[in-house]
């Protein structure tokens, strides 16, 4: 897998001047956009389909429900795709011919049903994450460019008094009362500052939206992709011929045997 995927550098300056955080910024930011839309449509059809199942003539919407949710999770597995990471889908196949075969054999799928959680349920933590990551990064690379704009940002106090600057903090009487906390830029030395402060944070910020973004693609690939089973290495092992099978006995011994 390319991109975020891949190894992330240790050497934070490789990192921060590397295509990867842009890459799962665009990864994190696109869920915030698409994620919503595809929880809104997936909790409605759900939660309508499910309604109208009490009564006899909405079961059979259960099946369109089905491909529904499958569409909205093929959408996040392209999605995946967009920045390396191939989501490969594992449902099951319906055999049987006929409306309700469909609807059980759908329904009862696992590969459905982590669908659903993911679509749903997952929606609010993975949407916190992205949105959290992103701004933690992004927020410290505006802060690097404090210097070129600080100068054209007006700002009036409480008492009247007007100038230009930037507040870091809460200055309830202007910059220059003892009661105020934090910061303010409001000349050229003290925005350098600044923006030295913010340039160092942002090398750990770097690292904080590719790992978000790499935490948010195991999501995806454990919920939307076919499962696999955690024994099926040993029980292959089990199963074929290794180094404990027994030895062919020598032919001298097979023949003294069978005089």
């Amino acid at each position: 897998m390319s991109g975020f995927g891949g190894g992330v550098p240790r050497n934070p300056l490789r990192l921060v001047f590397s295509s990867t955080p842009w890459l799962a910024t665009g990864y994190l930011l696109s869920y915030v956009v698409v994620g919503t839309a595809l929880f809104v449509v997936a909790f409605s059809v759900l939660a309508t389909t499910y309604a109208l199942s009490l009564l006899t003539f909405g079961i059979p919407l259960l099946a369109g429900a089905a491909l529904v949710v499958r569409g909205c999770a093929e959408v996040e597995r392209k999605r995946a795709e967009l920045f390396g990471d191939n989501v490969a889908a594992g449902y099951r196949t319906v055999e049987e011919s006929g409306l309700f075969a469909q609807i059980k054999v759908r329904w009862t799928d696992p590969a459905t049903l982590r669908d659903c959680g993911y679509l749903v349920l997952m929606y609010v933590p993975l949407v916190l994450l992205d949105f959290v990551a992103a701004l933690v990064w992004l927020s410290c690379l505006f802060g690097v460019t404090v210097p070129l704009w600080y100068w054209a940002s007006p700002r009036t106090w409480h008492d009247g008094e007007f100038d230009h600057g930037i507040k870091l903090g809460y200055f309830p009487s202007g910059a220059d009362a003892p009661q105020g906390i934090g910061i303010f830029i409001g000349d050229l030395p003290t925005a350098l500052l600044v923006a030295a402060a913010f340039a160092v944070l942002s090398l750990g910020a770097a690292y904080v939206v590719v790992f978000a973004a790499r935490l948010h693609a195991g999501v995806t690939r454990s919920l939307l992709g076919p499962r696999i089973d955690p024994l099926e290495r040993a029980r292959r092992v089990l199963t074929e011929p290794g180094p404990l099978e027994p030895w062919p006995a020598p032919k001298s011994f097979s023949n003294e045997k069978g005089r």
